[in-house]
């Protein structure tokens, strides 16, 4: 009896790979393998419990702890294109502890482990991962960045129609599809999404939509803060050494900004309470609120605000062709989180 994890994101290839492996090889020990980013979007759960019960296979879940907006706060980076450390963080680096390691999370579940066959599940086991022949630059990479394990991907090697998969099993496609949305992940609210996905996030999912664009401002405007404060801490920042904040007020300030955000940034609060940027009174260059977005726009920060407007403005100048997204499990930047 051999070992097989299926790479579970949620989204209609991983369930049509989950049904190839449990009809190739019915007598093996399976296991369904989800890491939750707990920002997904309700129906993704759904779905996913739905997969474990029809294909009668155990689900492992898996979660990090925090959210990608905790995680922005916590690194006090806003994500984007070139950034995306919520898929590398909350899900990468999650699965290479456990698998490589052994290394348990802050959250673990389980959905119908009694299908469980044997409780070593990992030794020597086959990785399973949703990547179809569109992705296939994407398959080096994973096959590397996962040694020793063997990594298959059916959808690469064999002709598989996921609505005919879902129609077999009567379970009815995750919600986003409906909505137009390429994926199913993180409920339409990819860091590293474009204009598009932005438009179509607008217009089928309005309040996702304002949450993201205020939640959006609010790290803008806390990143901003921090690097102000800890300007001249790197060398590389150039700073006359008379501009440098001491160490011991920074540490007040960012006790400060840590007060005024956190418990907005966790749900706990409806927004941060008041606090003036620090940068809101000077006048050299280098001490000013800078800006950053999830979005580029001719390679400068394009807010989801400006976005908005924008769209408001002149809907027509809209790139409804930049879709973007994240590759969870398959980006090529990956190898620091197997060290």
């Amino acid at each position: 009896m051999r070992n097989h994890i299926i790479f579970f994101s949620g989204g209609k290839s991983s369930f049509s790979v989950a049904d190839w492996v449990k009809t190739n090889y019915p007598s093996d020990n399976i296991v369904l393998y989800f890491t939750d980013t707990l920002w997904e979007n309700f129906d993704l759960y759904r779905f996913i419990y739905e997969a474990s019960d029809k294909l009668q296979l155990p689900m492992l879940i898996h979660s990090a702890g925090l959210n990608p907006v905790e995680l922005m706060f916590e690194r006090k980076l806003v994500f984007n294109s070139m950034i995306g450390d919520c898929s590398k963080v909350l899900k990468m680096r999650v699965a290479a502890d456990f698998l490589k390691k052994g290394q348990r999370p802050a959250i673990e579940k389980w959905r119908n482990k009694q299908y469980l066959k044997a409780d070593d599940f990992v030794t020597e086991a086959t990785l399973y991962f949703g990547i179809g022949f569109e992705e296939m630059h994407r398959q080096g990479a994973i096959v590397k960045n996962w040694r020793p394990f063997k990594v298959e991907m059916p959808l690469i090697d064999h002709i598989i129609y996921h609505d005919e998969v879902l129609k077999r099993h009567q379970i009815r496609q995750p919600t986003l599809y409906d909505l137009g949305f390429s994926h199913n992940n993180c409920n339409g609210r990819c860091v590293k999404a474009g204009q598009g996905h932005y438009r179509n996030l607008k217009q089928k999912m309005p309040d996702v939509f304002g949450k993201i664009m205020e939640q959006e401002h609010h790290l803008k405007m806390c990143v901003s803060a921090y690097r102000y404060i800890t300007l001249g801490n790197n060398p590389k920042d150039n700073i006359p050494p008379e501009a440098i904040i001491p160490l011991e007020v920074q540490e007040i300030m960012l006790k400060e900004l840590d007060e005024a955000y956190r418990d907005y940034f966790y749900g706990r609060s409806d927004g941060p309470k008041l606090y003036i940027h620090p940068a809101s009174s000077a006048s050299a260059e280098y001490m000013k609120i800078r800006q950053y977005s999830f979005m580029k726009k001719n390679g400068a920060p394009y807010p989801i605000r400006d976005f908005h407007y924008d769209d408001e403005r002149e809907p027509k100048q809209i790139d409804m062709y930049e879709i973007g997204g994240c590759g969870c499990f398959s980006d090529t930047d990956m190898s620091d989180c197997f060290v």
